[in-house]
């Protein structure tokens, strides 16, 4: 209900006519129709004359722009006035419809959780082991992706959970990846002598390089006694909700 309505209810229910308010507040009869018609906004020190003589509250007028604040700040955004409609005869409701309307509203949500949303593990950094290295956990914790934001080919998932990757992918970024051979200037997930290193692959003159994708990490150079696989080929930064 807008302010301009509101001050109409109020009024009526104190019986005043709009000549009877205007005279109180100092305007013309006029000017509260176009008030209360939502055609112009008091003035601050008529809103006040007008809160006094009506004997409410400014919470009494601004109760619907407090609640759409609330709703914004909560949801990021404001309810549809398709979605204000459906509340309002929601609340009008029988208590059988409004469980009837809840048991709807369930089906169909449970539906579209099991048609639109796909769940991949995502495993997660655990005990870093030198500045740049870290080890993996072996657990993963579930990531669940909506299907048109899938990443072609991705098998599993990563998440980034420090800033020395910046600038190709920030802390928190959640990263696709797929079971195969990294190419020349790919950048997969490396496991040297049991150390984990997310690195651009790259070789020179037969000799394995694994190259940091930021300026303070020192490139990885592997031997040939040493312990190096593959874990995966990155194929990039996913949309999703992680359920740890």
């Amino acid at each position: 209900m807008v302010i301009g309505k509101r001050l109409q209810k109020r009024r009526k229910e104190l019986n005043l006519s709009r000549a009877q308010l205007a005279e109180m507040v100092h305007v013309t009869a006029s000017a509260i129709a176009n008030y209360e018609n939502s055609i112009s906004y008091p003035k601050p020190d008529i809103l006040i004359s007008l809160i006094l003589a009506l004997k409410i509250d400014a919470n009494y007028l601004f109760e619907d722009y407090l609640k759409d604040q609330m709703v914004l700040t909560t949801y990021g955004q404001e309810l549809s006035a398709e979605e204000k409609d459906a509340i309002t005869k929601y609340r009008e409701l029988s208590n059988k419809g409004k469980r009837f309307v809840r048991t709807v509203i369930d089906e169909e949500y449970d539906r579209m959780q099991h048609e639109e949303w796909v769940v991949f593990p995502c495993y997660q950094p655990g005990e870093r082991n030198g500045d740049a290295a870290f080890l993996m956990t072996p657990h993963p914790d579930v990531f669940r992706v909506r299907r048109e934001n899938i990443v072609d080919g991705m098998e599993y998932c990563f998440q980034i959970q420090t800033d020395r990757y910046e600038p190709v992918f920030k802390k928190n970024d959640v990263i696709a990846l797929a079971q195969q051979p990294v190419g020349e200037n790919e950048i997969g997930i490396f496991s040297l002598n049991g150390a984990c290193y997310i690195r651009l692959f790259y070789r020179k003159d037969g000799v394995i390089r694994l190259r940091a994708l930021n300026v303070m990490d020192p490139d990885v150079e592997v031997h040939e006694n040493d312990r190096f696989e593959c874990f995966g080929k990155i194929l990039g930064k996913v949309q999703g909700i992680l359920d740890s």
